[in-house]
């Protein structure tokens, strides 16, 4: 299938009990990866899943466990009611999802005890979904139906080359999936990459071509802005001193750069100095900065970047409408433990 987006699994993050880290900030212009998008619904494997779900501690011992409310709407997102079906189709899929990835045993009471965590982060990804469904048809958005249908017949030849699956149905089967449940999840995702397009912030943006020397403590920091007074080069004191081994032999030279690629207290000196100028000591987390500015420009984004930007700036505009959405949950999984 054609993805454009981190795949949003929250349940594997659940069942594993893996924690999110952090990325760690960098003096150097190397892209981070955007947080995860949390409309998009789990990928179908195309590797085989049957062995694992057909195991003592399978899928089939998850649904046994879980908790299934009784009542037909189980959320209201704006007026709008989820109901409890819809909501059991996601929570099969996550299911399915987790366990061939990750080769769960759901007979482990230690992994029975991250269902009512799962089955809750389930359902908050199914209100995600909805309000994405709300506000893509406020934006006039809309999944085309050919182009749905391209990416079913692309994925069928994935299937059929992977020579895993007996057969479609078998991949269905496998995924938890049905033919239609598929088809929503595709228009889910096309949906998704109109409201990144249309939501994802301009093209073009504000870059500094900059230069720097990093060194370990002030006095050497210190000891180098003095040779710089005294008309010292500056290219020849970072291969001198710095201690950046990826901008060291190109004499500090960083390149261009826009907002958001260095740690903040980096970017915040670099984009206030006009070209020419030359920073005081800037303090990081990796040492001392001595920052120059060669040049300050609007230009286009790196494709790769841009498409990273995107999808931070949709998250952003994304959670400020969840903040502002009506959702009432109609049930607690976690309290009826």
């Amino acid at each position: 299938m054609k993805r454009i987006l981190i795949v949003g699994m929250l349940s594997l993050t659940v069942v594993l009990a893996a924690c999110s880290q952090a990325t760690t900030p960098t003096a150097s212009p190397t892209p981070t990866a955007p947080p995860p998008t949390p409309t998009e619904p789990p990928e179908p494997a195309l590797t085989p899943t049957a062995e694992v779900a057909a195991e003592p501690g399978g899928v089939e011992v998850a649904l046994t466990l879980v908790d299934v409310p009784e009542q037909e709407v189980i959320a209201v997102v704006n007026g709008e009611e989820i109901s409890t079906v819809a909501y059991q189709e996601a929570l099969v899929q996550a299911l399915y999802a987790a366990t061939s990835q990750y080769m769960v045993d759901w007979n482990d009471p230690e992994i029975q005890s991250f269902l009512p965590a799962l089955q809750q982060q389930v359902l908050d990804q199914v209100i995600d979904r909805a309000l994405l469904r709300q506000l893509a048809r406020q934006e006039d958005i809309t999944a085309d139906p050919e182009a749905i249908e391209a990416e079913i017949t692309d994925l069928k030849t994935q299937v059929q080359e992977s020579e895993v699956f007996a057969d479609w149905n078998g991949f269905l089967t496998e995924n938890g999936l049905t033919e239609e449940s598929l088809r929503r999840m595709i228009a889910d995702n096309l949906l998704v990459e109109g409201m990144i397009e249309l939501r994802g912030g301009p093209k073009t943006a504000e870059h500094v071509q900059a230069s720097h020397i990093l060194v370990e403590t002030e006095e050497t920091g210190q000891e180098v802005l003095d040779k710089l007074d005294e008309g010292e080069d500056f290219a020849d004191l970072a291969a001198e001193y710095s201690t950046d081994p990826g901008s060291k032999e190109q004499g500090g030279d960083l390149g261009w750069f826009p907002r958001g690629r260095m740690v903040p207290e980096f970017e915040e000196a670099a984009f206030a100095l006009e070209p020419g100028e030359t920073s005081e000591l800037v303090q990081s987390d990796y040492g001392y900065h001595i920052i120059q500015v060669h040049a300050k420009e609007d230009r286009e984004l790196d494709p790769a970047l841009y498409a990273q930007m995107q999808q931070q700036e949709f998250q952003t505009w994304f959670e400020a409408q969840q903040a502002g959405a009506e959702v009432e949950r109609l049930y607690d999984f976690q309290a009826s433990e």
